[in-house]
């Protein structure tokens, strides 16, 4: 026997390469007990909270906070230097580009181009012609 060789299972004594048939039925027999437990403790687990709903408008709502927080970055650029402003009034073009967004959002969910108009204050046309065209 060459000592640098790698050993064979089948040949080398001192090497097991199976599992005998009953050590074989106790390690199935140990899993099939694990697969028991973990089952049971998934059924006792107490349900899930139902989900929280998050609001939008209102005095805590999302769009609200944004809006007080736009309101306080004007009263700072008022107090800063020319490039705060300018920076103040690039966040018009991110705001219109949440708008459309959000258009498409409600687009997806089936909402009427007139539906849409009249949350925005115009009419079923003038919302298709602003946010319609591709």
């Amino acid at each position: 026997m060459n000592p640098t060789a790698p050993a064979d299972p089948a040949t080398d004594s001192g090497v097991k390469a199976t599992l005998t048939p009953r050590q074989m039925t106790r390690k199935i027999e140990q899993q099939q007990k694990t697969i028991e437990t973990l089952r049971a403790t998934i059924a006792n687990r107490p349900p899930k909270r139902p989900r929280q709903e998050v609001e939008t408008v209102g005095p805590r709502g999302f769009i609200t906070a944004a809006a007080r927080f736009i309101r306080s970055a004007g009263k700072r650029a008022g107090e800063g230097d020319e490039f705060e402003l300018a920076e103040l009034v690039g966040l018009h073009d991110v705001l219109d580009e949440a708008v459309a967004t959000a258009v498409a959002g409600q687009r997806t969910y089936g909402k009427s181009w007139a539906a849409i108009g009249r949350a925005v204050g115009t009419s079923r046309e003038a919302a298709w012609q602003r946010w319609g065209k591709a």
